[in-house]
């Protein structure tokens, strides 16, 4: 039985176009949208009835969202099956990886400083260019973690 009203499947069917959009799969975006507004961790099963995929589709999905780290498994004391809720770190974790990406991005732009000639200012300016914007955003986000964790505790006035 369908345990999901309208407003519930419209969120659903909302964050799988928006993780599509983003570059994911929709039906990753429905399960991640579907597990973020359960009221307990779900099981495959339900997954799939409620999502109304197949248990192959759901299970697949799910590996994939495992991997990423959009979901977790959670154990039950009692139960034999496997549950699955929203890992609620994914946004710090994004954040970092890309902050990251980025800085890898910035080794190689300065790689490429290092053996284009002064000459060809076309690749010089390009190149400047990004290092210039990969260093504003590294000094941007160098203490984004600090900051997040002082706005969760209250530490920072969220009214100013």
């Amino acid at each position: 039985m369908r345990s999901i009203n309208a407003e519930q499947h419209k969120f659903i069917e909302e964050f799988g176009l928006l993780l599509e959009k983003a570059g994911g799969t929709k039906t990753l975006g429905r399960i991640w949208g579907y597990l973020l507004i359960a009221d307990k961790p779900k099981t495959l099963d339900e997954i799939a009835e409620d999502l109304l995929f197949s248990k192959a589709t759901a299970s697949l999905t799910i590996r994939q969202g495992l991997l990423v780290r959009l979901f977790e498994k959670v154990s039950i004391p009692g139960e034999r099956k496997t549950y699955y809720r929203a890992n609620m770190q994914t946004w710090v974790n994004l954040l970092s990886e890309k902050i990251h990406t980025m800085r890898e991005w910035k080794k190689l732009i300065d790689y490429g400083l290092t053996f284009t000639p002064p000459d060809n200012q076309e690749a010089t300016n390009n190149l400047k260019g990004m290092n210039d914007y990969f260093e504003f955003l590294d000094w941007y986000f160098s203490d984004i973690k600090e900051y997040y964790e002082r706005w969760t505790n209250g530490d920072i006035d969220k009214d100013s």
